[in-house]
């Protein structure tokens, strides 16, 4: 697509490799990888350093329109800055994990960040994550891929993920923390995860990231990116 910006959206549950897949593609690429998981993370930390009530809309939503949240880009991930204070390790806190489905199911919530997301994907060459891009985000997305792996596949990589950052988490601990997920992600009323008719659906189960970026590579090449 010569002189054509394009838009790579990335959508999954948790655990199902969408940032390692979206940090390598932006590399390959040369492009800007956007985690739009971390906008709701840090509107999340927000409100529990506020002590609001989470289950009220209208509250996060006052919290949300007095934010600025920014995504700056690092070398392997996306660096979280919430009001001019780096926020990208403190997200990950399992009492940010435990409400981030709570405070990203409210509708107005969901409308705002989305209107947000939107202008960020307007910068250029974009990989970017998460669990409503191709619905929401980024209907017209040049490549729309949905990433899936088995419960225990996704769970073990989580608890990965919170070894490096300190965090001791049992497996069993972990998979009820992701099975709730699921389930506040794909039943919730606002944005629920689901997979689009167009989208290229990959189970990372046995996958190595290398396989799992060689079959999105050709793909792009059928489309000329």
């Amino acid at each position: 697509m010569e002189n054509k910006n394009f838009i790579i959206a990335i959508d999954g549950p948790v655990g199902s490799g969408k940032g390692t897949l979206a940090v390598a593609l932006a590399k390959k690429l040369n492009a800007l990888y956007v985690y739009t998981g971390g906008m709701y993370r840090a509107l999340a930390l927000k409100c529990l350093r506020a002590n609001i009530n989470l289950e009220n809309e209208e509250a996060v939503l006052q919290i949300l329109n007095n934010t600025k949240i920014e995504l700056g880009p690092t070398e392997y991930t996306t660096k979280v800055i919430l009001d001019e204070e780096d926020v990208s390790s403190e997200i990950f806190s399992p009492k940010v994990g435990k409400v981030v489905p709570i405070v990203a199911a409210h509708k107005k919530v969901r409308k705002e960040m989305v209107q947000r997301q939107k202008k960020l994907i307007n910068q250029g060459n974009i990989v970017i994550e998460g669990r409503d891009i191709s619905t929401d985000v980024s209907p017209e997305a040049d490549i729309k891929i949905y990433l899936t792996a088995d419960l225990e596949t996704r769970a073990k990589r989580r608890q990965a993920q919170y070894k490096k950052r300190g965090i001791d988490m049992s497996l069993g601990e972990i998979i009820n923390e992701v099975e709730e997920r699921d389930s506040k992600d794909m039943e919730r009323t606002a944005s629920p995860l689901t997979v689009t008719e167009d989208a290229l659906v990959i189970d990372t189960t046995n996958d190595t990231i290398e396989q799992t970026v060689n079959k999105v590579m050709e793909k792009l090449r059928e489309k000329g990116i």
